[in-house]
């Protein structure tokens, strides 16, 4: 079981698994830093972790649901070129990222909603 993940993942490609952990990245960032401000009881406002919470990730988190929504058009081109084994592989890395996006929508919807009220 572990080497079949490992080999899926290794076929992954390195760009394709960058793009999986920095949307992984994006979304732990914030918690990370609620984490931070319960365990110091106050707020640095001047701290690298606060300008990466507050005001990077915020604006990277669309621009990689893009490029994965991207990635999981050409995952799909590529799958149904291909019906061998390298198929199943696109057809794996389209469920990947496709849920991956839901996910990150579902963190990132509210904190937008928010903005705009």
């Amino acid at each position: 079981m572990t080497s079949t993940l490992k080999s899926n993942l290794a076929s992954f490609g390195f760009l394709r698994l960058g793009l999986i952990g920095l949307a992984i990245v994006s979304m732990l960032l914030p918690m990370v830093e609620w984490i931070a401000i319960q365990l110091i009881e106050e707020r640095l406002d001047d701290s690298l972790l606060s300008l990466s919470a507050g005001l990077i990730a915020p604006v990277m988190a669309p621009m990689l649901i893009v490029v994965m929504l991207l990635d999981v058009i050409m995952a799909k081109v590529r799958a149904s070129d291909d019906h061998t084994s390298s198929g199943d592989l696109y057809r794996m890395v389209s469920r990947v990222d496709t849920i991956l996006i839901i996910v990150m929508l579902a963190f990132w919807i509210p904190f937008l909603i928010s903005l705009t009220s």
